[in-house]
């Protein structure tokens, strides 16, 4: 579904990714780990079109993205969950739900247009506002409070929610856990696995590595912008390597 090929990202005159290559097949998980300032972040950026591609091309369904300014990767289906949740905190929960749905345009607010599977089968911005509340109930009680005085994982909630009502064929997401309970991060990880058995396709930054990888079908490691190793997350969490560095367990 996604491909992204030796792509390289420069801020002013210094080179963020270099030569940075990496696949996500349909219905996969796939995990991108590794240190602060490794760039997990800029790619991600440069995937959805937030920073533009120095070299390289990056496609989604064959569609090349490269160039592409973020709301038009919206609409050819990416869901970005950004670090941090980048909520608008003055506004109601129910209205960031609803301006999650505007990149599709006035004929998608109006309901003239359908979408396919389950969290796409939507007609009208209520129906994907009714889905969401399936997923998270708490968001369906508290649609009319400011999302600002929300818990962290509540707002977490409302931004994985945000992302759907696009009608997303893929999602990323940037430090889900961040800031959150450990029995919160559970819960989080349990939906992304719920979404892909649904057929939503997920390209994954956590800090969490080892959670990350246990519900992942493949991994990559960033290191100082570029990928520098890849395999199976089974593989990932049984190279020594990537325990010593990410997984915090000595090597016997």
């Amino acid at each position: 579904m996604l491909k992204v090929e030796k792509v390289s990202v420069a801020y002013g005159r210094s080179t963020v990714l270099r030569e940075v290559s990496l696949i996500v097949n349909d219905g996969e998980i796939v995990t991108l780990i590794g240190s602060n300032g490794a760039g997990k972040t800029t790619l991600l950026n440069a995937i959805t079109g937030v920073v533009p591609v120095k070299t390289g091309g990056i496609w989604l369904d064959d569609r090349q993205l490269s160039g592409l300014p973020a709301h038009r990767t919206v609409r050819l289906g990416l869901g970005y969950i950004p670090e941090g949740r980048q909520i608008f905190g003055a506004m109601s929960v129910k209205d960031n739900l609803t301006l999650g749905a505007y990149s599709h345009g006035t004929k998608n607010l109006l309901g003239n247009i359908g979408y396919s599977g389950w969290f796409m089968r939507s007609k009208s911005v209520q129906s994907n506002l009714d889905m969401v509340s399936k997923l998270f109930p708490i968001l369906k009680e508290r649609q009319k409070q400011q999302a600002g005085s929300l818990s962290g994982g509540e707002q977490q909630m409302l931004a994985i929610g945000r992302a759907l009502m696009s009608s997303p064929k893929m999602l990323l997401l940037d430090e889900p856990s961040l800031g959150l309970a450990p029995n919160l991060v559970k819960e989080i990880l349990k939906l992304l696995v719920r979404l892909k058995d649904e057929g939503l396709t997920i390209l994954l930054v956590e800090q969490d590595a080892t959670a990350a990888l246990k519900i992942a079908n493949r991994g990559y490691v960033m290191d100082r912008g570029r990928i520098t190793i890849e395999g199976t997350a089974k593989e990932l969490l049984g190279d020594d390597r990537v325990r010593q560095a990410y997984l915090g367990k000595a090597v016997a």
